[in-house]
C-alpha cells in the first residue's frame, strides 16, 4: 500500500513539472525588424486612433509606429500565446478517475463498496509526440508571426515611399502646368499681333487641359496615399501633412540572384511556418497509430467486502468495427498537403526573388541613364537656348519649350525613382530581410 501511495505521489509530482519550452517570439521580432524595444503585447484592444506623429517622418520611425499600432502584429502575438497555453497543455498528465460504487446486499450484511482509480494509458504513451507536435505548432505560429511583421513593414515602406514619390510627381506637373500656361500667354498674345497662329493657341490649350487633368489625378493619388499612410500609422483620422525625410532608395548593393535565393531559402519565415507545420503533422501521423486504443484506461481497483482487495486494473476498447484506419489516413493525407504546400512555399519564394532581383536591376540601370543621359542633354538644351534669347536670335517661346522638355524629363525619372525605390523594398521583402537596403540619408 505504501509503494502504491508513493507511486501515485510520483505520478502527481511528473504531471506538476510543466516547464513550457523557451521560444522568444517577441526576440526574433524585435531582431528581424531591427527595433531597439521589443514590441510589447498588449491585453487590451489598441485605441481606434492613435497620439499623431511628429511634423517631421523618417521612413525607420513610421515603420516602427506602424508595428506598435498594428492591430495584424497583436492579433499574430495573441496566437503565439495560444500556442504556447497548448505547448505547456501538452506537457500536463491527464486528470486520474475516480470511480466509487456501494452496493447493499438484499439480506443485509455489510455494504460492498467498489473504488477504481485510473487514468488514460494512451495520452500517456502519446505524451511524448503531443509535447512535439504543440512544440512544432508554437514555433510555426511563431514563424508566422515574424512573416506578418514582414508584412507590416514591407506595406508601411510602399506606402511611405508611394506618398513621397507621388508629392514630386504633384510638384513637378505643377511647375509643367505654370510653363504651359506661360507659353500660353505668349502665343495668344503672338496671335493678337498677327504673327501666331490659332492652331498655336488651342494645341497649348488642349495641353494645359491635358495637364490639369494629370495633375488633378495625381492630386487625388497622393491624397489617397497620405491616408493610406496615416491609417497604417494608427491614426485614420489624423494629419497627413508630415515632412517625409527619407528620400526614395535608388541604389542598393545588389547582390548575385543565387545568393539572394540561397539567402530568402534560408531566412524567410514562411518557409520555416510550412516545416515546422509539417513535423507538427508527422506527429499527428504518429499519434493516429494509435487511436484505437482511445478511451481505455489503467489503473488500481479496490473493493471491501469481508476485507479488503487492492490489484491493477485495465480497460480496453475491441477493436471490432473501428480500427482507426480512417483517422490514420486523415492525418497522413494533411501531412503529405503540408509536404506539397512547402515545395508550394519554396517555389514561390524562388520566383519573388527572381522577380524583385530582375526589377531592381532593370530599374536602377535605366534610372541611372535617365539622371546620366537624358537630364543633362535637357539641361543642356535649356542652357543653349537661354543663350540664344538672351542673345536675341529667338523668342522666349523657344527656352519655354525647352524649360517644359527638361521638367517632362525629370516627372519620368521621378516615376523611374519611385519604381525603383518600390522594388528594392519588394525584394528585401522577397529575400526575408537581406540588408540590402541602403542607409536612411
Amino acid at each position: 500500500m505504501k509503494r502504491t501511495i508513493k507511486f501515485l505521489a510520483l505520478t502527481a509530482a511528473i504531471g506538476c513539472a510543466t516547464a513550457p519550452p523557451s521560444h522568444d517570439t517577441a526576440a526574433q521580432i524585435q531582431s528581424a525588424a531591427s527595433l531597439e524595444n521589443a514590441i510589447v503585447f498588449h491585453v487590451e484592444a489598441l485605441p481606434a486612433e492613435a497620439a499623431g506623429a511628429a511634423d517631421s517622418l523618417r521612413l525607420s520611425a513610421a515603420v516602427e509606429r506602424a508595428l506598435r499600432q498594428s492591430t495584424e502584429v497583436q492579433i499574430a502575438l495573441a496566437e503565439v500565446r495560444g500556442a504556447q497555453a497548448a505547448a505547456h497543455q501538452s506537457r500536463l498528465l491527464p486528470n486520474p478517475i475516480l470511480d466509487i460504487a456501494f452496493r447493499f446486499p438484499a439480506g443485509g450484511g455489510r455494504t460492498v463498496v467498489e473504488a477504481g482509480l485510473t487514468a488514460d494509458l494512451t495520452q500517456l504513451l502519446q505524451r511524448p509526440r503531443r509535447i512535439s507536435a504543440a512544440d512544432a505548432r508554437l514555433r510555426a505560429t511563431s514563424a508566422k508571426a515574424v512573416a506578418t511583421v514582414l508584412d507590416v513593414m514591407h506595406a508601411t515602406q510602399q506606402k511611405y515611399f508611394h506618398c513621397v514619390g507621388l508629392r514630386r510627381e504633384v510638384a513637378i506637373l505643377t511647375e509643367q502646368n505654370n510653363r504651359i500656361g506661360e507659353l500660353l500667354k505668349i502665343a495668344e498674345a503672338k496671335l493678337a499681333a498677327g504673327e501666331g497662329t490659332q492652331l498655336d493657341v488651342t494645341t497649348l490649350k488642349a495641353e494645359q487641359a491635358t495637364g490639369a487633368i494629370d495633375l488633378r489625378e495625381d492630386t487625388l493619388k497622393s491624397t489617397q496615399a497620405n491616408l493610406a499612410l496615416a491609417h497604417r500609422l494608427g491614426q485614420p483620422r489624423g494629419r497627413t501633412d508630415w515632412e517625409l525625410t527619407t528620400p526614395l532608395y535608388i541604389q542598393v548593393a545588389l547582390r548575385g540572384e543565387p545568393d539572394s535565393i540561397a539567402h530568402g531559402l534560408r531566412v524567410r519565415p514562411e518557409i520555416q511556418a510550412d516545416r515546422w507545420q509539417l513535423a507538427a503533422l508527422e506527429d499527428q501521423t504518429a499519434l493516429a497509430r494509435l487511436a484505437w486504443m482511445e478511451n481505455n484506461a489503467a489503473g488500481l481497483a479496490a473493493e471491501r467486502d469481508s476485507d479488503w482487495s487492492l490489484g491493477p486494473s485495465v480497460a480496453l476498447p475491441l477493436p471490432l468495427f473501428d480500427w482507426g484506419q480512417a483517422r490514420r489516413d486523415a492525418a497522413r493525407a494533411q501531412a503529405i498537403a503540408a509536404r506539397h504546400r512547402l515545395t508550394q512555399t519554396t517555389r514561390q519564394v524562388v520566383r519573388e526573388i527572381r522577380q524583385a532581383h530582375t526589377a531592381v536591376a532593370a530599374l536602377m540601370t535605366t534610372a541611372r541613364r535617365a539622371r546620366t543621359e537624358l537630364l543633362p542633354l535637357h539641361e543642356e538644351r535649356v542652357r543653349l537656348a537661354r543663350v540664344v534669347y538672351e542673345a536675341g536670335q529667338s523668342d522666349v517661346t523657344v527656352l519655354r519649350l525647352a524649360e517644359l522638355d527638361l521638367l517632362k524629363a525629370q516627372l519620368i525619372i521621378v516615376q523611374l525613382e519611385h519604381r525603383t525605390a518600390r522594388a528594392i523594398i519588394a525584394l528585401d521583402r522577397a529575400t526575408g530581410g537581406s540588408g540590402e537596403r541602403p542607409n536612411e540619408q
